[in-house]
């Protein structure tokens, strides 16, 4: 095995050679990896076929025609255009279009070709540099691909390239961790960390509606019928659909309204056209969703609870409903979900109801 691998790397580093004629550099890079296969585990190999990926990037075994354009050519900006275009029409919202151009500029600028030009090869070296020197996680790495993929195949059912160099990258294994909701002392540390009302009434109402974190910071207050304790959010894919606050979410979100009249020197018909979340000094304006993040992450450095993010709130909203005896299906709509699969993500369900439903209803 040593000297099969040996010989492979031989012939990758010369420059002129009669083998190098006869043999792609993929298939060169595969033998490598075959070659050491019964010597290294499953981890030492994923890493060995990154490193040759980023060192033999760009290396051809036969002459090719890749004459490069300058970075953003016309041609690549009308595809880039079209592809947003038929997102838009999709419903796609506009931070989500953000995020698949952001991905799409990253990599063609990366690999400094025009799209009709990248390979599968060039993307594993890309995906392999995002790995090996960026250390991005693999979840992440999966998302990035998804986003490459659904551009290239935009491209190709639009006959804009011949094919989709994403298609042909292998699948992602990646290890299946349950994302843990808050528990009850958690939450009770988190409240007690909070100091101003806002901060209160925000990990209250994150919690008690399931809001996506974009969703709770394009809200005004004029939004919210605190008297029927609901109010209607426009999803993703542009999707309206009612959700509900608690009574203790209600209390503290009133209080909070009601420091806000104070401070900013408002009635609540004045206030009506004010963002819901503000930041806490002058000119009080609407939170981001950096703020808030950021917010959440320091109540939970000053509560001691760790991981503590927007969207844990989210899913500790779908996990007590469920534990409590909701219907899977009612909780899905709460979410915005379209499949019951989503909604399982989300949920841890307590062993304890799992064993004495079985109890209940086994024969």
């Amino acid at each position: 095995h040593k000297e099969n691998f040996t010989e492979s790397l031989r012939f990758g580093t010369l420059k002129v050679s009669e083998r190098r004629d006869f043999y792609m550099v993929e298939e060169l890079l595969m033998n490598v990896v075959n070659a050491m296969s019964n010597c290294l585990d499953e981890e030492q190999l994923d890493k060995l076929q990154n490193v040759l990926y980023i060192n033999f990037h760009d290396v051809r075994v036969v002459e090719e025609k890749n004459e490069l354009q300058a970075t953003g050519t016309d041609s690549d900006t009308a595809k880039m255009r079209l592809f947003v275009a038929s997102k838009k029409v999709s419903g796609r919202q506009d931070n989500t279009l953000a995020q698949y151009i952001r991905e799409v500029t990253n990599c063609r600028n990366a690999l400094r070709k025009n799209f009709e030009d990248i390979t599968t090869m060039d993307l594993r070296w890309y995906f392999g540099m995002l790995r090996e020197r960026n250390k991005i996680s693999m979840i992440t790495l999966q998302g990035r691909m998804r986003y490459l993929n659904s551009f290239w195949t935009f491209l190709q059912k639009e006959n804009l390239v011949k094919d989709n160099p994403v298609a042909r990258i292998e699948s992602l294994r990646i290890e299946s961790t349950i994302k843990k909701a808050f528990s009850a002392q958690e939450l009770e540390a988190l409240r007690m960390a909070c100091v101003r009302p806002r901060d209160r009434a925000l990990i209250e109402f994150l919690y008690a509606t399931g809001v996506r974190v974009s969703e709770l910071c394009s809200l005004n207050v004029g939004d919210i019928d605190l008297y029927k304790q609901e109010f209607k959010v426009m999803g993703k894919g542009r999707k309206e659909r009612h959700l509900y606050i608690s009574d203790g979410a209600c209390f503290h979100l009133f209080r909070y309204l009601r420091w806000r009249m104070d401070k900013e020197r408002l009635t609540m018909e004045e206030l009506a056209n004010k963002p819901l979340f503000v930041s806490a000094k002058k000119p009080y304006t609407r939170m981001t969703v950096a703020g808030v993040q950021y917010l959440v992450k320091n109540l939970g450095k000053k509560a001691g609870v760790g991981n503590v993010h927007p969207h844990r709130f989210r899913r500790t909203f779908a996990t007590d409903l469920l534990n409590r005896g909701m219907r899977i299906e009612e909780v899905m709509v709460l979410m915005g979900h379209t499949k019951i699969e989503t909604t399982l993500i989300y949920c841890n369900i307590k062993q304890d109801n799992v064993r004495e439903s079985y109890r209940k209803y086994a024969a």
